[in-house]
């Protein structure tokens, strides 16, 4: 996701006194899910207005590149704290989504209509794969890009059909970014500083684990025009990609971990890494991301996380440079 120069409101508040949407009471979680509800049913109630919009985002290739992150972008309330809003969009008390699923298949639609007979790019796997990455670079050479996890087997066929039967002409090519759970976790962690979105360790778990099965139940439709690719994503390395018979093959020979193994290796690697940053003085992981995630752990595991982080808290709060606030990279601000 585009990250502006510009300093950013929720960027002011210091990263160890930031709160998630988790620690509020219930009164201001209330509010907040009541302004982001109706901020999405406004903008599902002007649907050409809202094309507008989003296309007029930075890295949208002007509506071709339909990501519901970068959707989720246009509610004023989520800008203003974009944790706790991405937050919000997960309570199940909310009704923000609804709003947003209808605006994200009126997009999907005008992505494909702009696409005309252009070929299309759907990029799938588990998230912080590098898919945003690859959308980005690739996005240019393609009349419409879709990217998301796209991990259950039956909405990405659903996608696949649909785009077939109502563009018959249209080519469609299919990547799927493999990246270990540990290297996403990090880049995931990284992007936090950046953004302030973070992803559930447990849906990060079940979209790893499914991704592999979903690819290669596909790979029957190659004989239809379906062309699929496997990138393999590592961490400060260039992606190695394959296609075709060669790109299912390598899928299917590789090892494919149930969720329970991916979920007990993210949460490991989660641990671990929490444990370094007291003493990582370049460490700027923000508070609030930290706090989210902890609810993400088996509850075993949690009574650790809460005192690694209570621990962080009190180290930044006694003159640790990670007290001032901004993302990493970015100058403190003026008084």
């Amino acid at each position: 996701m585009h990250v502006s120069s510009t300093a950013q409101p929720w960027h002011q508040v210091p990263i160890h006194l930031r709160r998630s949407y988790w620690e509020l009471e219930e009164g201001e979680r209330h509010a907040l899910r009541g302004a982001m509800e109706r901020e999405a049913e406004a903008l599902a109630n002007d649907l050409d207005a809202t094309e507008a919009a989003y296309a007029a985002l930075p890295d949208t290739l002007r509506g071709r590149l339909v990501n519901a992150d970068l959707m989720a972008t246009l509610l004023p309330t989520l800008r203003a704290n974009p944790t706790q809003g991405y937050e919000a969009l997960e309570d199940p008390g909310g009704h923000a989504v609804v709003h947003l699923n209808t605006l994200g298949k009126r997009l999907r639609d005008r992505a494909l209509q702009l696409a005309g007979s252009t070929p299309v790019l759907i990029l799938m796997g588990g998230q912080a794969s590098g898919k945003t990455t690859g959308a980005w670079a690739l996005g240019r050479a393609f009349g419409a890009v879709f990217d998301a996890p796209h991990t259950d087997p039956e909405t990405l066929a659903f996608l696949v059909r649909r785009i077939r039967d109502d563009w018959p002409w249209a080519q469609i090519h299919l990547a799927y970014a493999d990246r270990s759970p540990e290297s996403s976790l990090y880049a995931m962690l990284d992007r936090s500083e950046r953004e302030g979105r973070y992803v559930p360790l447990d849906r990060m778990a079940r979209t790893h684990a499914r991704a592999p099965h979903t690819f290669l139940g596909l790979a029957s439709l190659q004989d239809e025009g379906l062309c699929l690719y496997h990138v393999r994503t590592r961490w400060n390395a260039t992606p190695v990609v394959t296609e075709g018979e060669e790109a299912v093959t390598g899928v299917a020979g590789r090892q494919k971990p149930a969720e329970s193994a991916v979920a007990w290796r993210l949460q490991t690697a989660y641990l671990a890494h929490l444990r370094t940053i007291p003493h990582d003085p370049s460490a700027r992981h923000p508070r609030d991301v930290l706090a989210g995630l902890n609810r993400t752990l088996e509850p075993w595991r949690r009574a650790e996380a809460h005192h690694l982080l209570q621990r962080l808290s009190e180290n930044v709060a006694g003159g640790s440079p990670q007290g001032r606030p901004g993302p990493q990279g970015s100058p403190p601000p003026s008084a």
